[in-house]
């Protein structure tokens, strides 16, 4: 269980597959799950990639803290590639690691090679607004305060993010769900908006990356094959 204490900031766990002489590819799972989700896409894209999964602070084997802000998120990542000593990565996320990616492209693009940002949840109010937790449960294996900071951004983000899309220079993809409960049309807004961008839409739900992983690779792997070993 590799683990990373950042200078400064939580320690990380993350985990690792592939060729080590593989360009990277750095996986950003969502709220609530852990570094587990991209198992099976990890291990299939391995064969020609280096492949680098951490868990976000707050979840699975990182450090619980107080502070969840995607500022912090970005920092964590920022730190964890320096760490590593990785100078650019194919950053592919997932919902609030989407989030997390889009804010590093925006504010530190030479990080990133090639984007993919996968069921992002659009920096519109939810609609229905998302509950938030009163209380945590003593078998949580999320710190529920990352739960409650990340839906209070999800029901009142900044208008202001929507901006950070026009910053990102960096070649993205943006990926939706024809059964996902987000807005697809607002999605595919940020497509629009990001100078660089394609969309596509796929047949499943929010996390078809780990129901249906041929189906993530079969869109992602095509847009990442140039790094390809």
């Amino acid at each position: 269980m590799p683990i990373v204490r950042l200078p400064g900031g939580p320690a990380l766990h993350y985990q690792e597959w592939g060729r080590p002489d593989g360009a990277v590819v750095l996986l950003l799972h969502g709220l609530g799950s852990s570094s587990d989700s991209w198992r099976h896409v990890g291990n299939a894209l391995g064969e020609r990639f280096r492949i680098i999964a951490p868990d976000a602070r707050g979840h699975g084997g990182s450090e619980w803290t107080h502070d969840y802000s995607f500022e912090a998120m970005h920092d964590d990542v920022a730190g964890l590639l320096h760490e590593l000593g990785i100078l650019a990565a194919i950053v592919v996320g997932h919902s609030m690691g989407a989030l997390t990616a889009y804010e590093i492209a925006a504010n530190r693009p030479d990080l990133i090679r090639l984007l993919v940002l996968d069921e992002m949840p659009p920096p519109d109010p939810a609609d229905p607004p998302r509950p938030i937790p009163r209380h945590s449960n003593p078998d949580d294996k999320t710190d529920w305060r990352a739960v409650i900071a990340v839906r209070r951004w999800r029901n009142n983000p900044p208008s202001s993010w929507w901006d950070l899309a026009e910053k990102i220079p960096n070649k993205t993809l943006v990926i939706g769900a024809t059964k996902s409960y987000l807005p697809q049309e607002r999605i595919k807004e940020i497509s629009r908006r990001i100078p660089h961008a394609t969309f596509t839409s796929v047949e499943g739900s929010h996390a078809f990356h780990e129901v249906r992983p041929s189906t993530f690779l079969g869109v992602v792997e095509p847009f990442i094959a140039w790094f390809a070993k």
